[in-house]
């Protein structure tokens, strides 16, 4: 029984490591900054360390992957957890998360960022019950009410941008208080420097398409500060 969860495991990692790796395109020669990526972490009061987690400015992608998150205190299970960075760039995607505590669940949840610029996306993903489209605008943010624990905030497609342009997008973010303290969840987190020759904007992804597919140029859009969470209706389906 032991030997066919592994092989269960190890055939899912593989499904979702062989386009993400694959298909990740080369680093271009204006391609600049660093990129970093983290398929889960969590600080406060229960700390989870962040698994896997790449950083690299090289211009070669830099990968990493587990097949299983190790229990944990917060009851959070997620499989084929896979990163990877190279400059400019960060991408990371976790398939089968379930957080049971907060009603939380997805079949793969990914992120993606290019240049300054990124996307994330869920799929087949819901929240007590709700369905969640698979691209929320960023910074969706709402309130849920945990049984025992008080309230908790998820943001959906988290974007922040620092003063020199680089994007940091986390595409789950749950936030509650546990023992008086901030409690923190990240699910696929990415950051990435800009990129492009002096003066030239770069060029964003596409929308999301399955984990690890690389987008299509488009038109960049113009540059905005960087965007507050604001509460407000779960972007629901059906």
């Amino acid at each position: 029984m032991r030997l066919q969860t592994i092989t269960k495991c190890a055939a899912v990692a593989g499904a979702l490591a062989l386009p993400f790796t694959a298909l990740v395109p080369a680093a271009s020669a204006t391609s600049g900054g660093v990129g970093s990526a983290v398929a889960i972490s969590a600080t406060g009061p229960v700390a989870i360390p962040p698994t896997p987690s790449v950083t690299s400015t090289g211009h070669k992608p830099v990968r990493k992957s587990v097949a299983e998150l190790p229990a944990n205190a917060l009851g959070i299970e997620a499989r084929a957890l896979n990163a990877a960075a190279w400059a400019g760039h960060g991408r990371a995607s976790v398939a089968d998360l379930r957080i049971a505590k907060i009603g939380l669940s997805a079949s793969a949840v990914t992120a993606k960022c290019e240049n300054g610029n990124g996307v994330s996306h869920l799929k087949q993903a819901s929240l007590n019950g709700r369905k969640l489209k698979l691209t929320a605008a960023p910074n969706s943010a709402l309130t849920v009410n945990l049984n025992g624990l008080g309230a908790a905030t998820v943001t959906l497609n988290k974007h922040v941008r620092d003063h020199d342009g680089n994007l940091s997008i986390t595409a789950i973010e749950v936030s509650l208080t546990l023992a008086g303290k901030t409690q923190t969840i990240a699910i696929s987190s990415v950051t990435c420097g800009k990129g492009g020759k002096p003066g030239q904007p770069s060029t964003p992804p596409s929308q999301p398409s399955e984990p690890g597919t690389p987008s299509q140029p488009s038109t960049p859009p113009d540059a905005a500060p960087a965007p507050t969470p604001v509460t407000g209706d779960l972007p629901v389906t059906g």
